[in-house]
């Protein structure tokens, strides 16, 4: 592509408004750009706004193109360009830039735009880059680290199948970041695949599958609580089943508290049960917390009573705090549980 060609086009570009055309225009600039030619390539498009699709693009090609030559031109002008150029690098030749990258000094390697370019052309590259890339942030304790672990997530919910995902994200250092990752991506799971999701859920174990499992029935029963009411009752006895029993009940007591309490008149004295009129009791008590305390009543186990007694309790002391001293007084609670209601 000649000089002259080149600023032809670039002027086209620079005054098109139809997008399309605008579109094909940077198309063409990209496709003659080479090594020789790239600098006036980039006098079509540096007008742009560094946001704009036409100034990204250029970058990304122009960092692919000339690598580590274009990253350190860019470090010398005066637009926003690192970002996307460096992303381009990364994109196509990932080792060579990530040994780039650790050559740097720490006041370079912490330029958020070097380091957010690098992880979003290792995102377009390879994920396991990516990966590895944002967890030595996070294991170094860089504050930026969580953000970076979202775009990998993004990025790893886009391309890959969602138990895919959820492995990735289960696989995190332990911490704040990767509870928070894992969060986000059963949620996202939940949403497009609930019972591919729940089968998931069902199979992680100790704590964290109990948590699991309570936030897949959360998210599933707000649009099936049928569904997710037959799902949690198949899973084994154990905190898990009942959090997850409590969880539809909780959703399901919104849309339809009467099919609830005929749901919970048929159970047995079980834990589920126990679990079960928890929930029930803790979603009725701002409106009727009289029927709330009655609920709580019939808790078999006693820290779980305890603690929907003095939800109910406190929900009645603000509705009706004289009407709540009465029922204290005659409720037989013992003394530290009255002094928990009355806080």
């Amino acid at each position: 592509m000649s000089r002259n060609e080149i600023i032809e086009v670039g002027k086209n570009l620079r005054w098109e408004l139809n997008p399309l055309r605008r579109r094909a225009a940077l198309g063409r600039l990209l496709e003659g750009m080479n090594k020789e030619n790239a600098m006036l390539v980039r006098d079509q498009v540096v007008h742009f706004s560094p946001e704009s699709n036409e100034f990204q693009d250029f970058h990304f090609a122009w960092g692919a193109m000339l690598g580590v030559e274009a990253v350190e031109i860019g470090a010398d002008t005066k637009e926003k360009d690192m970002a996307a150029t460096m992303m381009g690098w990364a994109s196509l030749d990932p080792v060579g830039a990530l040994s780039w990258y650790d050559s740097l000094e720490e006041d370079r390697s912490n330029c958020s735009d070097v380091t957010f370019g690098m992880l979003k052309g290792l995102a377009s590259s390879d994920l396991a880059f990516a990966t590895d890339f944002a967890v030595r942030k996070l294991e170094a304790e860089d504050q930026r680290a969580g953000e970076m672990l979202g775009l990998v997530k993004d990025k790893m919910l886009e391309v890959e199948t969602l138990p895919r995902a959820a492995a990735w994200a289960l696989e995190l250092p332990e911490g704040k970041v990767r509870n928070d990752t894992l969060r986000d991506v059963t949620g996202e799971f939940v949403k497009r695949e609930p019972k591919e999701a729940a089968n998931w859920a069902a199979g992680l174990d100790g704590e964290e599958g109990v948590e699991i499992k309570k936030l897949v029935a959360a998210k599933w029963a707000q649009e099936d609580p049928a569904g997710c009411l037959e799902w949690a009752q198949r899973l084994p006895d154990g905190p898990g089943k009942n959090a997850s029993i409590g969880e539809v009940v909780l959703e399901w007591t919104g849309q339809d508290p009467d099919a609830v309490y005929e749901f919970l008149n048929g159970m047995s004295d079980t834990s589920e049960r126990d679990a079960a009129v928890e929930a029930f009791s803790s979603r009725i008590s701002g409106d009727d917390p009289h029927s709330a305390i009655a609920w709580a009543d019939e808790i078999q186990d006693s820290e779980s009573r305890r603690t929907a007694m003095i939800r109910a309790g406190r929900a009645l002391m603000r509705q009706n705090a004289e009407e709540g001293r009465q029922w204290l007084q005659r409720s037989g609670l013992t003394e530290d549980v009255r002094r928990e209601i009355e806080k």
